[in-house]
């Protein structure tokens, strides 16, 4: 196995893929996968842009999108966001928004690529 693979292997449940694939169909998966990753794109760039905006809301949205699209490694750090968050700490957007461009990465042509990635 490559370091990419290795990687991938990490960052990325591609039996979640399947399954979601398997849940809505082939035909619509495209959509349904732009539609999750524009909200990803949408509130990461809101935060990014004034991470002391965040609120523990925001993390358990990103949250469930990272889960759906099989994104574990987002989904585990959303969820530590969620809970630092909770407590009025400050979130490491910077970290957050490196794990969603490298979980893209990691997918390849799984996915649709979100217009503002």
């Amino acid at each position: 196995m490559g370091a990419s693979q290795a990687l991938e292997a990490t960052m990325i449940d591609r039996a979640r893929l399947i399954e979601l694939k398997q849940e809505i169909g082939e035909d619509d998966f495209a959509e349904v996968a732009a539609i999750f990753l524009d909200e990803m794109v949408e509130t990461l760039t809101r935060l990014c842009a004034d991470p002391a905006s965040a609120q523990a809301a925001d993390f358990h949205a990103l949250r469930g999108s990272a889960l759906n699209l099989g994104f574990a490694d987002l989904a585990l750090a959303c969820t530590e966001a969620e809970h630092k968050a909770h407590e009025g700490k400050a979130v490491d957007m910077v970290h957050i928004d490196w794990l969603f461009h490298e979980s893209l990465a990691a997918f390849g042509p799984d996915l649709p690529r979100p217009e503002a990635a």
